[in-house]
């Protein structure tokens, strides 16, 4: 059985304060069909398109995941959203535009990681690591949990300051689900991410 992602931890990262202060609701991107596969999102921010694919071998899960807060979520080809083994949760939140000048990283990712440590207790820990590079060099910041006196499913939080929305991805797992693995698949995954200038999405279906 499945130990299911910690939704109410995961939460936090869109009913912190800074949300309710900087930020509108969460965005269902759309599927991109006619561009790369049934499991590939496509997002129009105001100044960005975002192009957002599945690792190898997974499937986009939305009515569940919105169910859960995300936007969406990848989980591997073949299992259910409630029980996978590895899944992918992303939320995309846009900074309403008064807000943008006041807007800072930093503090969504502080408000994030203080309200984590609060929910899990002084045992969890939370670090900052590199950056994840995107193949089109994008960057987007990335914190590892742990918890060496219990199992929790939460792995890995990413962001992506767009500008003018936030991208944030988070990676769970099942317990009998090696750590390493996982990572792996989250780090091929996201290295996908496309954001492009408006007016620049020139993709096709062999691309």
């Amino acid at each position: 059985m499945r130990t299911t992602v910690d939704i109410t931890a995961m939460r936090f990262l869109s009913t912190i304060l800074i949300i309710a202060v900087f930020l509108c609701a969460p965005i269902v991107a759309q599927d991109t069909h006619n561009t790369l596969d049934s499991s590939s999102a496509f997002y129009a921010g105001d100044s960005l398109n975002y192009v957002i694919c599945p690792p190898k071998d997974f499937r986009m899960v939305t009515n569940e995941a919105i169910g859960d807060g995300y936007s969406f979520a990848y989980v591997p080809e073949g299992e259910d959203y409630e029980t996978a083994s590895i899944r992918i949760g992303l939320n995309i939140f846009k900074i309403k535009e008064e807000a943008r000048d006041k807007f800072r990283l930093d503090d969504l990712i502080f408000n994030d990681t203080t309200a984590m440590r609060k929910h899990f207790g002084e045992t969890l820990e939370v670090a900052e690591v590199e950056s994840i590079v995107t193949d089109d060099g994008l960057q987007l910041r990335t914190l590892y949990l742990n918890d060496k006196t219990a199992f929790i499913p939460n792995v890995m939080i990413s962001y992506f300051d767009g500008g003018s929305e936030v991208l944030i991805f988070d990676l769970s797992i099942s317990e009998d689900c090696p750590r390493f693995k996982a990572e792996k698949v989250y780090l091929n995954g996201l290295r996908k991410l496309r954001a492009l200038v408006r007016g620049e999405l020139g993709l096709s279906e062999t691309e």
